[in-house]
């Protein structure tokens, strides 16, 4: 009879441990909603515009050189012929701009709350607070690959050891997506170049950390 008891309490505390586990696994595979602030991450779209304005920016200006070039000159025909494939450019940049989903368009992320913006910097360059460890993509993107390297030491500053997978922000019907990083100096502020490359191209711009005022 003591024997049965002793067997029977041993079967009792294996079933136990095996619910335990089972529950542990099943609350593991649970999906860790994640909580967007005005401050903690960065929207793709807003790489992607900042990167077209400053690429028409740059091809105005170059514009203004060609334009310059005398029809006596030997490179003009050159010259005319940059003109239109630049203006070209300039018009296909506009259009992809105006087709941009703002995020509270597409996906409510965070309550309509202005964030703060950071305070002007002397670089030509998109300000960013350092305080951003979520990148949230644009509709439609399946596939990224995220670097930031700083400009004075080609240092790269996403943590390798961050996951780089894409999740998927609830409550917003497979809309939004964002993956997560880590940046691997903490409060780091200066210049850096932030790399995108998506399943749709690839492109870089120079942005400017600062501190969370």
């Amino acid at each position: 009879m003591k024997k049965r008891y002793v067997v029977l309490v041993l079967v009792s505390f294996i079933f136990f441990i095996n619910v335990s586990c089972e529950e542990d696994d099943n609350n593991n595979n649970e999906p860790v909603e994640t909580e967007f602030t005005e401050t903690n991450y960065i929207y793709e779209g807003d790489l992607r515009m900042y990167y077209l304005q400053t690429t028409n920016t740059e091809l105005e200006a170059q514009i203004e050189v060609w334009q310059q070039v005398p029809d006596s000159d030997p490179n003009y025909n050159d010259a005319q012929a940059s003109i239109v494939e630049a203006n070209a450019e300039i018009a296909n940049n506009l259009e992809e701009y105006s087709s941009i989903i703002n995020p509270d368009d597409a996906f409510i992320i965070i309550n309509p709350i202005l964030p703060p913006i950071p305070l002007p910097s002397p670089c030509l360059c998109l300000n960013l607070y350092n305080s951003v460890e979520t990148i949230v993509l644009q509709p439609g993107t399946d596939q990224m690959n995220l670097t930031i390297t700083v400009v004075e030491d080609q240092s790269n500053l996403v943590n390798t050891n961050a996951t780089t997978q894409i999740n998927t922000i609830q409550n917003t019907n497979g809309l939004g997506r964002y993956q997560a990083f880590e940046l691997s100096q903490s409060g780091f502020t200066g210049e850096a170049t932030i790399t995108v490359a998506t399943e749709h191209g690839n492109y870089s711009i120079l942005a400017n950390f600062q501190n969370l005022q």
